[in-house]
């Protein structure tokens, strides 16, 4: 006699294929951009530590320690540890984030020489 019990142990495997195929179908949904992203990293400049992120392909992020004064020398130095981490040259850039990081957009065809 034929079991029509939804428990039926006989079932499972179509249930498990079908959570598979759902798994695939939803990593494809994963937007390229988040591919890009990377970890943060601290870059040491100076004996300085500043945290350094790629947001996406062009676009870079860091922030500079505490008790450095804001200013020039300090979004020069957020602009050099963005250049190290990314080995790419700073086109252009702002501070986000209520001032507390420097976002850049930078130009990685014009690889940095040194």
């Amino acid at each position: 006699m034929k079991s029509e019990h939804p428990r039926d142990p006989r079932r499972r495997p179509a249930a498990g294929l079908a959570l598979a195929c759902l798994a695939v179908l939803l990593s494809a949904c994963v937007a390229p951009s988040s591919q890009l992203e990377s970890p943060p990293q601290t870059v040491l400049l100076d004996g300085d530590a500043y945290r350094v992120e790629q947001i996406t392909a062009g676009t870079w992020s860091a922030q500079a320690p505490r008790h450095l004064p804001d200013g020039p020398q300090k979004t020069a130095s957020l602009v050099r540890a963005i250049e190290k981490a990314s080995n790419c040259k700073v086109t252009d850039g702002s501070y986000g984030a209520q001032g507390a990081a420097f976002n850049a957009q930078v130009d990685c065809a014009s690889r940095l020489k040194n």
